[in-house]
């Protein structure tokens, strides 16, 4: 390498645009960023497939995915000349805004006036910026909170909410997360501070109840868990309630399945606290000896022995050759025997 190469090398600066790292990055693999890296700092802007393989650091077959992670993600395209080359994301933003503006009717001079909503608005994204993003929120969050203000239309402190989640799930970031969390609360109808407050009351239940069937069961949950969880949450039950329906279970093989047939039964009952459920197992065990006992009693039972069932046990062979003469003299007295004839 020469000493002008290397100088370039060291002191040259690769632009990086920040539409990547908010909405494209997260959402990637770590072969696909590191392929978009190197080749953003080759400064062509065009490449063969012969090109990428040269520069990647990863096999031929790894190459080809985050190639083709790169360009369904929309960061790269071919073009006529069946080259790769990257796409101006700056542009199509800009595009998507305008065509946003454009279906809703256009922009008029008295959107640029200052309302309160408006005020209103520049308070909520100060507000996210600050305690989401350290006061770096990007550009196309602030279109996003335009979308749920305008258009959704949430409640402020439900935005805020919604930030907030996002932040505590950990794909703050993700844009595409984000604003997937935001269409599916608009489609819930979630747009008031109570209906928020409701549905994060309920994933905290949620993952309450996730570390406690965790605990007992000792394994790591699969998605059925995780379904009979969520409706366990659903239906209000108390994780008190929950641990002991695995209490009652521990004579089965302990499973979310048995311990939600025994919930459901519960609730069916109307049963809410550890004490009722408590007293309903202790009457529905006499009940079911009752049962048993009146079966035993009536003789409908499996458990019969011998006599019960009309069957004589003979203990010993000679018994029972014993039996069968003593049977044959019965017949031959009944009948009379030889010296009755001769009589």
């Amino acid at each position: 390498m020469s000493g002008k190469d290397m100088n370039e090398l060291l002191l040259s600066d690769t632009s990086i645009e920040d539409l990547f790292i908010c909405q494209y990055m997260p959402g990637l693999s770590k072969e696909a960023i590191c392929l978009y890296l190197l080749l953003k700092m080759d400064g062509s802007g065009k490449f063969s497939l012969k090109d990428v393989e040269d520069r990647s650091l990863f096999p031929k077959t790894e190459t080809e995915e985050a190639m083709a992670e790169l360009i369904s993600s929309g960061l790269m395209s071919r073009n006529k000349t069946e080259k790769f080359v990257f796409v101006d994301i700056k542009k199509e933003e800009i595009n998507s805004y305008c065509a946003g503006v454009i279906a809703r009717g256009g922009a008029e001079l008295s959107d640029l006036e200052l309302s309160p909503l408006k005020k209103e608005r520049d308070d909520l994204c100060s507000g996210i910026s600050k305690t989401v993003y350290a006061g770096k929120m990007g550009y196309v969050f602030y279109r996003l909170v335009d979308r749920c203000l305008f258009n959704y239309e949430f409640e402020t402190i439900v935005i805020y909410k919604l930030f907030l989640e996002a932040k505590e799930r950990k794909f703050q970031y993700d844009y595409r997360a984000v604003e997937k969390l935001a269409e599916e609360w608009n489609k819930q109808g979630i747009r008031t501070a109570d209906k928020v407050d409701e549905v994060l009351n309920r994933r905290q239940n949620v993952e309450q109840i996730k570390k406690l069937v965790g605990r007992i069961t000792r394994k790591r949950l699969n998605e059925y868990d995780i379904e009979r969880i969520e409706k366990w949450a659903q239906l209000d039950i108390s994780p008190d309630l929950i641990e002991y329906a695995f209490r009652v279970n521990e004579y089965r093989d302990i499973s979310s399945k048995n311990v939600d047939e025994t919930l459901t039964g519960w609730v069916y009952a109307g049963i809410k606290t550890v004490d009722e459920a408590s007293k309903y197992e202790t009457e529905l065990h006499k009940e079911n000896s009752k049962k048993y006992k009146g079966q035993k009693k009536s003789g409908s039972y499996r458990g019969k022995d011998g006599s019960e069932a009309g069957i004589t046990y003979v203990g010993k062979t000679e018994d029972v050759k014993e039996e069968k003469k003593k049977a044959s003299d019965d017949i031959f007295d009944l009948f009379g025997g030889e010296d009755d004839e001769d009589d």
